[in-house]
């Protein structure tokens, strides 16, 4: 198979499969990750056997119009995924300390010699 036409086939892939995300965000994701790690691996693959040649064949390509609108929309969605994952990490957070305060109220007026300060946040 041409390069070209691998890299266009790997990319539409990785296109249609970041369209959908996982339908149980904790369990599933560990694997949806590793998938779209594996396409971008080929993907990259591909991209660094085209760089190799001595010519690029990428610019003037009949497929560069169709490559340039995947990348580009690949870049989004995988920043968007991203942004999904750190939204998560935060109210992940933010549930540990609220357990952490309902479960020991007191814990910011502990003092080790014994005496009580009233520190309000």
């Amino acid at each position: 198979m041409d390069l070209m036409k691998q890299l266009l086939l790997l990319s539409e892939k990785l296109y249609s499969f970041l369209e959908k995300e996982p339908e149980d965000k904790e369990d599933k994701r560990d694997e949806y990750i590793s998938y779209v790690n594996k396409l971008l691996d080929a993907r990259g693959q591909t991209i660094d056997q085209l760089q190799a040649l001595p010519v690029n064949p990428i610019i003037g390509h009949e497929y560069e119009a169709q490559l340039r609108a995947l990348d580009k929309g690949i870049v989004e969605r995988l920043q968007s995924f991203k942004r999904d994952i750190a939204n998560d990490m935060k109210q992940l957070q933010a549930s540990k300390k609220s357990e952490k305060q309902y479960h020991d109220p007191y814990s910011a007026f502990y003092n080790r010699d014994g005496t009580y300060y009233d520190k309000r946040k």
